[in-house]
């Protein structure tokens, strides 16, 4: 019997937040195995084993629903990303750079309905590298910031511009992998080694 197909056991008195965190992990179980367009309420109901209506308890429309697993998703980056990166805390900046985006990348790939959901609804914040996108991207900053101090070359004028252009560059080329899968050179493997290769070239003198 599949996870969606047992039945739920009822939330006691003041456990609704269980019954959230329920539901998102159900809509991660989804994406998992559906493209993203496919998450609404009623499905991630089904997968849940909740009624429907239930989930208006917890989320007013279908929006907010995608708005808190959106949320997840970059929590579940940014936990790759700092964990690539502690893995390596004492070599040179750049190579926890390439260490951070290579996870980056290893996520987007194995992921991809996952990644593609963070840019397919308005993010929550339009402040560059805050609100949801901070766990995933600060890092990404405050390594080129550790990367400058030390004398290291930057691409561009300065370090926001310069990890702008590195988050630029990784998400393009995870977003032509992901329209042709199938392509020679497309594999996460081979995007993973462009990136950190790139890397190498933008940040060394």
């Amino acid at each position: 019997m599949t996870e969606a197909g047992l039945k739920r056991q009822r939330n006691l008195r003041g456990e609704g937040g269980r019954l959230r965190q329920e539901v998102v992990e159900a809509a991660m179980r989804i994406l998992d195995r559906s493209p993203a367009s496919l998450l609404s309420l009623r499905t991630v109901a089904k997968e849940a084993g909740v009624a429907a209506p239930s989930l208006y308890r917890q989320f007013d429309d279908a929006s907010a629903m995608l708005r808190e697993v959106e949320r997840e998703c970059w929590r579940q980056l940014g936990v790759e990303v700092a964990t690539a990166a502690e893995q390596v805390k004492d070599d040179p900046p750049l190579s926890r750079l390439q260490e951070q985006l290579g996870a980056y990348v290893r996520y987007a790939m194995q992921r991809p309905s996952r990644y593609q959901l963070l840019f397919a609804i308005q993010l929550s914040s339009d402040t560059d590298f805050d609100g949801p996108v901070r766990p995933a991207y600060r890092p990404v900053l405050e390594t080129i910031e550790s990367h400058a101090l030390s004398g290291g070359k930057l691409p561009t004028a300065d370090t926001v511009s310069a990890a702008i252009l590195t988050i630029s560059l990784v998400h393009g080329r995870i977003a032509l992998a992901h329209l042709a899968p199938a392509r020679p050179g497309n594999s996460a493997a081979l995007v993973e080694d462009f990136i950190r290769e790139t890397l190498g070239l933008l940040f060394t003198a």
